[in-house]
């Protein structure tokens, strides 16, 4: 994905050193200036408000908008006919957390709408080298949860040594434990590699909680050799050192009761809802009690349901699709009366967030226009709270996409963007 740069070709062959004289001495550096962003007026189309399409007419000044017209105007876009939406934000997903992967999928965000993006199990060192070339104009926003605690035997390593199997490589636990992700298992392994987990100054921090409750017969199973989770006793205490630093938690979880501990431990942000049901439990277990719902309104707690990354259990248990779809379907219901935040997020490595508002869609709990508030106001503002993102008004980041339909009539409108514009930068497809 390109910056729209044409209009301004000229002004850039004109850029001359701002030192004549400077230019007279052999091999003597260019002065080189930036070029400002271009002024739009953006005339015409109609533009969601978060309850319906409004015409309107906007301008983008330093890619800001501002209802106030400016003294000059370097390029007119009609958006006559066309849909208004703030940008798609995918609150979970995982595929731009090593430069092969974003160098893959990056632009393919942008080409779909979507300008945000949680990659939700990062490691600090692997992005370090990469991290620059992602967020700003032209390019997706990330946020990144940059340290990931889990126990010894916990996820992602199980899917850590599948993959390096696959790839015909040796599949070693040393080679990714407190590197890919870190080893919790006690209060005095928090104790000790904390100050390392901190030294990245991480903004977010996930944690990996997987049926709790019956942690030590997991344990007593061989299968489930990497696909375990820390302690939620643990939880009260990486929280508070999370928070002290200025970071949010993230918390991975894998039954009802996972998420009424993590919730009680005052984590940020419940990091799915219902994804499988798990050896050994039912519907009841997935099922959320009406005290754990009470308490997410009340601190605050972010849930991102990703319904869509059910079709991965879905597909290998096919006769499962009434049971879990029943209890997804009962607890978004009763979240949504309760006024609990939700923000949409895929998890889906090969997918986006628009599978994951179709998915939402195909519950019938919520409509069309609900959906949309979610994508591109909500979520976007609940992972980026102190930028003016997801809504146009006076001052907010011009970004915007456009669409040749009304996405509240025919979500599938959203898999065809017309044209898009980040932070007042047309974006050429």
């Amino acid at each position: 994905m390109n910056r729209f740069a044409a209009p301004f070709l000229a002004l850039l062959l004109a850029v001359v050193p701002t030192n004549p004289a400077a230019s007279q001495i052999a091999g003597a550096p260019r002065a080189v200036a930036a070029l400002p962003k271009p002024v739009l007026a953006l005339e015409g189309g109609r533009w969601f408000d978060g309850r319906r399409f409004v015409e309107d007419n906007w301008y983008s000044v330093d890619g800001r908008l501002t209802r106030k017209r400016p003294a000059r105007i370097d390029a007119r876009i009609d958006l006559r006919h066309r849909y208004i939406l703030p940008p798609l934000a995918d609150a979970h997903n995982h595929n731009l957390q090593n430069a092969w992967s974003a160098a893959t999928f990056a632009d393919d965000y942008l080409r779909r709408g979507i300008f945000y993006s949680a990659q939700l199990a990062a490691n600090a060192d692997e992005i370090a080298g990469y991290r620059g070339l992602l967020g700003g104009a032209g390019r997706v926003d990330v946020l990144w949860a940059e340290a990931t605690l889990s126990s010894s035997d916990g996820h992602p390593l199980g899917l850590a040594l599948a993959g390096a199997k696959q790839a015909g490589m040796p599949a070693v636990a040393k080679d990714y434990i407190d590197k890919a992700f870190w080893a919790i298992d006690t209060r005095a392994d928090l104790e000790k590699k904390w100050p390392k987990i901190a030294e990245s100054q991480p903004r977010l921090v996930k944690v990996i909680v997987v049926d709790d409750a019956h942690a030590a017969a997991q344990r007593k199973d061989p299968s489930s050799y990497g696909q375990r989770g820390l302690s939620a006793a643990l939880l009260p205490e990486i929280v508070a050192r999370a928070h002290a630093i200025g970071a949010r938690v993230a918390a991975h979880v894998d039954s009802a009761d996972d998420i009424d501990r993590a919730v009680a431990a005052g984590v940020d942000i419940v990091a799915h809802l219902n994804t499988r049901i798990p050896a050994g439990l039912g519907a009841a277990d997935l099922r959320l009690s009406d005290r754990t719902i009470a308490e997410m309104k009340r601190r605050g707690t972010v849930i991102i349901p990703t319904v869509a990354v059910t079709r991965y259990y879905l597909k290998a248990h096919p006769g499962d699709r009434a049971t879990l779809m029943g209890v997804i379907v009962d607890n978004l219901a009763r979240l949504k009366a309760a006024g609990v935040t939700m923000a949409t997020g895929s998890d889906l490595f090969d997918g986006s967030v628009i599978d994951e508002i179709e998915a939402m869609g195909a519950t019938r709990v919520f409509t069309p226009t609900e959906l949309l508030r979610i994508a591109t106001s909500v979520t976007p503002q609940a992972m980026f709270p102190d930028r003016r993102v997801g809504v146009f008004s006076e001052g907010a980041e011009a970004s915007i996409v456009a669409y040749d339909a009304d996405p509240t009539r025919d979500l599938t409108v959203l898999r065809a963007p017309r044209l898009a514009i980040k932070q007042g930068e047309v974006l050429a497809r």
